[in-house]
């Protein structure tokens, strides 16, 4: 009759042992997980998607270059196909009008949810969000270039005093990074 109990208490025992290893393994690929990208500025952030820059027309020019901050201009290698995305509008050097409608276009969704905010082109510091939220199968916005929110959830704004500024897009996951653009004028 003790037989039957050993088998019990060695079966019982490997299965904590399997759980407790289970356990670790989560432990351990739960920390080594990539942390989200900061993003009161573009100094801190890691540029992994393709960025780039296109002139009117719809025709591209060459990628911006990668700051140094960045540690690639493509997008790594996920489960299933990898998402490419380029920014299209606004490019370097184009000036927007406030109260006009002004275009923020990608070339492909993302998949997820995002946001797109309006950072100094000099300072590289967050002024505000001009979207809080992006749709998964969104690739483009229009703004009037008047306002801006606090937050992402807040409303609050501010007014968007001219001068220069770049767009980022910072998307919520999928591994990828904020796509930015050149330096642009609101006047």
């Amino acid at each position: 009759m003790k037989t039957p109990n050993v088998r019990w208490k060695v079966i019982g025992t490997v299965t904590a042992i399997l759980i407790v290893v289970a356990a670790i393994l989560y432990f351990i690929i739960g920390f080594a997980a990539p942390a989200e990208t900061p993003q009161n500025t573009l100094e801190s952030s890691t540029t992994i998607t393709t960025v780039t820059n296109g002139t009117p027309g719809g025709s591209s020019t060459a990628s911006a270059p990668p700051s140094p901050s960045s540690s690639t201009n493509s997008a790594p290698s996920l489960p299933g196909s990898a998402i490419t995305i380029h920014l299209v509008t606004p490019i370097a050097d184009n000036v927007w009008t406030e109260g006009q409608a002004n275009p923020i276009a990608w070339d492909n969704a993302a998949g997820i949810t995002g946001e797109i905010d309006l950072v100094d082109a000099t300072t590289k510091q967050f002024i505000g969000i001009i979207l809080a939220e992006t749709g998964p199968k969104q690739t483009s916005y229009t703004w009037n270039a008047e306002q801006v929110y606090l937050g992402r959830y807040s409303a609050d704004e501010k007014a968007v005093i001219p001068g220069t500024y770049s767009i980022r897009i910072h998307f919520d996951g999928n591994g990828l990074g904020d796509l930015v653009s050149g330096p642009f004028t609101i006047k």
